[in-house]
Parts: C-alpha cells; sequence; structure tokens
C-alpha cells in the first residue's frame, strides 16, 4: 500500500464524506430496514452513489496510478486474522448443525430469505463495513484539506444533533410534545429519552460516544484543545438515553481501560481514574434505578430464567429482549452439557439470528441488538480477543511515530466497549480516521525532518 502522493479533494471525496458521516444519524432512515439488513438511511443511497463514480475514475485512471489495498499491510492484517477466524468458525458450525435451517419461519421460494444465503451475505456485509468504514478514509482523505472538510461536517452535523435532543427532550420532559422521531421513515417517538437525530436511544448512546472521542483526535490534529466541557455534556446527555446496552457498552469500556492500563499506570493516576470510573458509574447506576424501563428488566430476569429452564411462556418485558437473550441461554446449556467448544469458537456468522429464529416466528433478520452477545455466540471467546485486537493494535502501530497520539487509546477503548453494547458503523469510523489523521502527520513530520536536514 502506497500512501506517498495526496490525491485531489473533489466533489467524489466530499460525497464520501457525507456518505460515511450520515451513516450514523438514522433519523435520515426513510425506509424500514429489509429482510437483507440493509437499512434505508440515505447514507446508503450516498455510498451507492460513491462507488460507482469512484469505480469509474478508477477505471478511467492509468494503471500505474491506482493504490492497491494491501489485505497484509500492519493497520489491517488484525482484522483479516478476525475475517479468517470469521471462515472457520463457519466451517465449524456447519459441521455442528448450526446452519440447519428452519423453514417453518421462512419463505422457502424467496432466495434472500433462506438461512443458508443470509449467513453468507452476512460475511460481504462485514467485510464491505471494515473496508468503506475503516479501509476508504485512509485513501479518500489523504490531503489536510480532505481531513479538514471530515472534522468540519461531521462535528456541524454532531452538535446540530446535539442541541435538537437537548430540545427535544426539554419539550418532552416540560411540555409532554414528542418534536424529533427516531427515523422519518415510520415517525415513531422514543419517549423521556435523548436521542438527538441519531435514531434510537441506544445508537445516539453510541454517537455521541464517538462525537466525544473524535474531538479528541481534533485536538492531535490542529494542535487546538477543546473545551472539556463538552466532555461532561456529552457523558449527561449518554445517561440521558436511558440505553441498556449503552450502560452496558460503558461499564466494558471501563473494565477494558483499567485492564490495558494497570501496569503501565502510576498509582497516583490510578487512583485519579478509579475516582472519575467510580463517580460516572454512581451516575450511571442511579440512572438505571430511576429507570422504570430498565427497572422492569431487571425484575423480569429471574421469572425469564426460570421460565427458559421449564419452556414455559415468558414475560413480555424479555420477549422485547429476547434476540439478545436466548443466544446467551443456548450457550449456557452447552456448557451445562461440557460442550466448550462453541463457546471458544462460535458457529459462525449468521448463527444468532438463526438461533432466535427457533422462538420467533416472525421471521426476517432476528439478530442481537447487544453486538458482544452476537460476537460471542457466533464466534466466540477467541473471536471476541480477536475483534478486540483488530482495532485496538492498528492504533498502537500508528500512535508509536507522533507524539502524545497514545492518548487516543483511551478514546478508542470507549468507541469500542460502546459498540460491543450496540452494534454500530461507529468503531469502523473511528478506526478509519484515526488512521488518516495518524498516518498523514507520520508522513509530514518525517518530510518535516528531512526537510530540516
Amino acid at each position: 500500500m502506497s500512501l506517498s502522493r495526496e490525491s485531489s479533494f473533489g466533489s467524489i471525496e466530499k460525497l464520501f464524506v457525507w456518505s460515511v458521516v450520515l451513516e450514523l444519524l438514522l433519523f435520515f432512515v426513510v425506509a424500514g430496514q429489509s429482510v437483507s439488513g440493509i437499512g434505508g438511511n440515505i447514507s446508503r443511497f450516498l455510498q451507492f452513489i460513491f462507488i460507482v463514480l469512484f469505480l469509474v475514475r478508477s477505471i478511467l485512471r492509468p494503471f500505474n496510478a491506482l493504490t492497491i489495498f494491501n489485505p497484509f499491510n500492519k493497520y489491517f492484517r488484525w482484522y483479516l486474522i478476525y475475517f479468517i477466524f470469521l471462515v472457520f468458525s463457519m466451517v465449524f458450525g456447519f459441521f455442528v448443525g448450526a446452519y440447519d435451517l428452519y423453514n417453518s419461519r421462512l419463505d422457502s421460494d424467496t432466495f434472500i430469505n433462506n438461512s443458508l444465503v443470509r449467513p453468507i451475505f452476512e460475511y460481504f456485509i462485514t467485510l464491505y463495513y471494515f473496508i468503506y468504514f475503516a479501509v476508504l478514509p485512509i485513501f479518500i482523505l489523504r490531503s489536510k484539506k480532505g481531513i479538514d472538510y471530515f472534522f468540519k461536517i461531521f462535528f456541524f452535523l454532531f452538535f446540530l444533533s446535539f442541541l435538537l435532543g437537548v430540545v427535544d427532550l426539554a419539550l418532552v420532559v416540560f411540555f409532554q410534545y414528542e418534536f424529533i422521531p427516531r427515523h422519518l421513515s415510520d415517525f415513531r417517538h422514543v419517549g423521556n429519552r435523548f436521542h438527538g437525530l441519531a435514531g434510537e436511544p441506544r445508537d445516539a448512546f453510541v454517537y455521541l460516544i464517538l462525537g466525544g472521542a473524535l474531538l479528541f483526535l481534533r485536538e492531535i490534529w490542529t494542535g487546538i484543545k477543546f473545551n472539556r466541557g463538552w466532555l461532561f455534556l456529552i457523558f449527561f446527555a449518554a445517561v440521558a438515553t436511558q440505553s441498556t446496552s449503552g450502560y452496558l457498552g460503558f461499564f466494558m469500556s471501563i473494565a477494558m481501560i483499567f485492564l490495558y492500563q494497570i501496569r503501565k499506570t502510576k498509582m497516583g493516576s490510578i487512583a485519579f481514574l478509579l475516582i472519575v470510573a467510580i463517580s460516572a458509574l454512581a451516575i450511571i447506576f442511579l440512572s438505571i434505578i430511576n429507570s422504570p424501563r430498565i427497572i422492569l428488566y431487571i425484575e423480569a430476569a429471574p421469572v425469564a430464567f426460570e421460565a427458559l429452564q421449564n419452556g414455559v411462556e415468558l414475560p413480555r418485558v424479555i420477549m422485547a429482549q429476547i434476540v439478545n437473550i436466548y443466544p446467551l441461554w443456548i450457550r449456557w446449556i452447552e456448557l451445562l452439557d461440557n460442550n466448550f467448544l462453541t463457546s471458544f469458537l462460535g458457529t459462525g456468522l449468521g448463527t444468532a439470528s438463526i438461533a432466535n429464529g427457533y422462538i420467533l416466528a416472525e421471521g426476517g433478520v432476528l439478530n442481537p441488538h447487544a453486538n458482544i452477545i452476537r460476537i460471542f455466540f457466533e464466534s466466540g471467546f477467541i473471536g471476541i480477543l480477536l475483534y478486540i485486537t483488530s482495532f485496538l493494535q492498528p492504533l498502537r502501530e500508528a500512535s508509536r511515530k507522533i507524539e502524545n497520539a497514545k492518548i487516543m487509546i483511551i478514546p478508542m477503548f470507549m468507541v469500542l466497549g460502546a459498540s460491543l453494547g450496540h452494534r454500530s458503523a461507529a468503531i469502523f469510523i473511528f478506526l478509519g480516521i484515526t488512521l488518516s489523521v495518524l498516518i498523514h502527520k507520520t508522513k509530514h513530520s518525517r518530510q518535516g525532518s528531512i526537510d530540516d536536514n
């Protein structure tokens, strides 16, 4: 992979930026999610146009002017390893019967609904997300103008979403008037919860964490410190989403940060981090005990366990989250039967949806909302470790040559934890733009050293 030449930044590159930034603003979903799992966000339409124009331009250029993507590059090899392991998990899952057809919920005359076709499509989606959102930014945003434009558009929409989200929440709390629906496609409202233009509150939680992380990246890029007060505002907005998956993601972020930092941090810094973490967790705990919807889940959990054990009807509140619960129940039963391989290796992409089809007859794509549950079910504990490494290791590689860039490790853990709580393209976008910034700064700092000499 050659990054020696900066490309011009024109209309196609600007289209790419908009297609990436709008991906997370699910307010702009104009059509419901189809059975294929591809949502109707405006960003998908922009992505299609960009890909067509990009391919046409590439075909018209001389071959020696093209930059070729090398999947074995140090920034991408760990995700390649993770993807290869997913294929191995699929082969293992096929032999243990995880891909057995469940035709009672599928229309056998419809190609896309075939339960063997959908998992294969999941592999395409997984590869597409990584290439489009994590790899392409490195090639498209190769100039200062391109990176500046990304930050300009992202933070314009981010702060607009934040402001509208605060107004919407205030109108709900004080006047019981819901201003912003979750999607343009259905105009359904989410009640007394923060969400802005990000769609569901759980999507808004991830979006807010990404915005906070990118503030640190912009600081490295521009050298201008941002007002740390924004972090408190973003945190309280995230708490106001009342998102169970968001809180779960926050807990995972804190756990990963401590496991990673505890060996290399002084005792004084550890004490400070503990105080900050405990304070944040205390605020989230207060939010949980004052959230009727979360309390319903907690109270129904013991009943749900007993109902699953005895094969009786589940509480309604649990059925609303059964896509997250039933895959864990399957693995738990397997562990009780001394079947440890599935928990370590998983059974391949798409098997979580197939498993949920045995308890939900509604059909369609039934993937868990919590990404950590899906990754665990489909690639096991080994897959979780490879997934985390595939995002952490590239950042460690890129930050070795940039002063103060190691500070981005903490924001990476925050976005990674949020994306484990709820599946989102945010983690891919964060990796892509972070690598773009660090690679650009590395190249120009090296060039500056040459010029000085």
